[in-house]
């Protein structure tokens, strides 16, 4: 009966004893591993043929995590356990043998089109933007005062094109496991202050109080700097535009129960509470932000970089009197 089950499974399955001895395989395993049970079962593992798939296999330490190989044309996933009686003794190893190739081939396609796309929309933009850089410079002659800023908006714009394609393609990345978070050490306080700073000149310009309120001594945490970055450029950023002109915004962060907690707080247009569960999808943007700038992409990277931390963001507002976004995730992986 029990043979008969495992004999079913869609995964390969090989069992051996305490003295290494193989006593099980399922048909899956023999399939992936190009075998027949009937020429290796009762075989210690250190008698097999050394250039065998099945030696390879179960020569592997594979129990803190699962190891990917390269066997008889496929990309297989193993993984093996400890099995233990109901007295806690120890009767042998377990391995579990699992095809990965075609998500391995899909996964690889998606980064092959992601780089295509890099190329394919970057390029042009970055030739564009080094002749406006050279003309700045001078390099076809002098500069009429008024094509100067025409320029800089030839530049600002160049930029934030850039911005967008580089939300456009994270977002695919982060929805299809393409980004790796490498969570590192991290000074909170300075990162919030650099990401207030670059804002300052926006701010300013559209007549914005930015307000950062740090306190003294701040725990260290353990975030992915450049994404983290990004989510606090965007929900900055959002709240100077949205918000008008002797406006207010307040950028205050705490620890709390092992969390950090990074608010926002705006005096700005506000968000009517029937779009707040809707500001996080791809593309979206509430009637409020109607006339104002911007892709719909920003808050939808921003909640998959905090959600891939093992966080939230929350918000909330209120139309015409301006909304909080707060950031929270654990200090430590």
């Amino acid at each position: 009966m029990a043979d008969s089950f495992l004999d079913s499974l869609s995964t390969g399955v090989i069992f051996t004893n305490c003295s290494g001895i193989l006593t099980f395989m399922n048909r899956k395993a023999e399939t992936l591993l190009n075998v027949f049970k009937e020429t290796v079962i009762g075989k210690r593992i250190d008698m097999l043929p050394l250039r065998t798939p099945l030696y390879k296999v179960l020569s592997e330490d594979c129990r803190d995590y699962p190891l990917e190989m390269n066997i008889c044309g496929r990309v297989l996933q193993v993984r093996s356990s400890e099995v233990l009686s109901s007295a806690k003794v120890l009767l042998g190893s377990i391995y579990e043998l699992s095809d990965v190739t075609a998500e391995r081939d899909e996964k690889r396609s998606r980064e092959e089109f992601v780089a295509k796309m890099t190329h394919d929309l970057k390029s042009p933009l970055m030739v564009l933007q080094g002749y406006v850089q050279a003309i700045k410079l001078g390099m076809w002659g002098d500069i009429h005062p008024k094509l100067q800023k025409t320029l800089e908006d030839m530049e600002r714009s160049g930029k934030s094109l850039y911005s967008m394609i580089e939300d456009l393609l994270d977002v695919y990345r982060l929805e299809m496991g393409l980004v790796q978070i490498k969570r590192l050490p991290c000074d909170l306080a300075a990162l919030l202050e650099s990401c207030c700073h670059d804002r300052q000149l926006e701010a300013d310009e559209q007549g914005v109080s930015l307000v950062v309120k740090l306190p003294r001594k701040f725990q260290q945490v353990e975030l992915d700097t450049k994404q983290f970055s990004r989510v606090f450029a965007n929900i900055v950023g959002n709240a100077v535009k949205f918000t008008p002109r002797g406006g207010k915004v307040t950028v205050s962060a705490q620890v709390r129960q092992g969390n950090f907690r990074v608010s926002v707080k705006d005096s700005g247009i506000g968000i009517a509470e029937s779009d707040t569960s809707s500001i996080f999808k791809k593309y979206f943007r509430t009637e409020q932000a109607a006339g104002f700038k911007g892709s719909g992409l920003g808050l939808a990277l921003s909640k998959e970089i905090v959600e891939a931390h093992g966080g939230t963001i929350e918000v909330t507002s209120v139309v015409g009197k301006g909304s909080t976004f707060t950031v929270i995730a654990p200090i430590k992986e």
